[in-house]
């Protein structure tokens, strides 16, 4: 098992954005900001404000039971060569502490995100996903988001956050959204981001 720093993984990160051009960035991703700052360490999401995304792939369906159903792709980059990614993403979703609410319904649409960062020798993929429509934006998102790098050779190495909550389902496409309401009197854990790369 091959174990690094996820500070190395930081710098790489500042490093790629420096040698790119100026491009977008999380302001122009809908619901980046709200779900990653609460997802990835502080240290970690600083760095992802200032780097540029060289793609953007996204996932609509609808949530049912803790699980996203009728996931279909609805926009696509890079010649559609991370769209089995986000829909296997989006198809292996968790998602617990949901409450129904008036104004989303009992099955709410929710938006699966996959973005696509430069690094060195590397491609590195950041998945996260939030409720769409009206109340969505209201939530409180929670839990380690997902992420892995792609290698030259079209390998993934997985990025595990070195311990996981109660009910948390991981798994190398597979993660867990939690979500409560800013009304909640009780607050679920936020992602510290000391995470860890093992190789699969």
């Amino acid at each position: 098992m091959k174990v690094v720093a996820i500070v190395l993984l930081d710098f790489f990160l500042v490093l790629g954005a420096s040698a790119a051009p100026p491009g977008r960035t999380l302001e122009q991703i809908p619901g980046a900001r709200e779900s990653l700052s609460r997802m990835v360490s502080p240290k970690f999401y600083r760095s992802l404000q200032i780097s540029p995304i060289q793609g953007w792939i996204l996932v609509r369906g609808q949530l049912s039971a803790g699980r996203v159903s009728g996931a279909r792709l609805i926009h696509s980059e890079l010649g559609g060569a991370y769209d089995r990614l986000a829909l296997d993403l989006a198809n292996n979703l968790n998602v617990i502490g949901f409450a129904r609410r008036e104004d989303l319904g009992p099955t709410p649409p929710i938006l699966l995100h996959v973005l696509i960062y430069e690094i060195a020798d590397a491609r590195l993929a950041i998945s996260f996903a939030h409720l769409d429509g009206p109340g969505g934006s209201q939530m409180r998102y929670y839990g380690a988001a997902w992420m892995a790098v792609q290698k030259p050779n079209h390998l993934w190495e997985t990025i595990e956050p070195p311990s996981l909550a109660p009910y948390e389902k991981r798994g190398p496409r597979t993660y867990t959204l939690a979500m409560e309401n800013p009304q909640a009197k009780t607050n679920l854990p936020r992602a510290v981001g000391a995470a860890l790369m093992r190789n699969k």
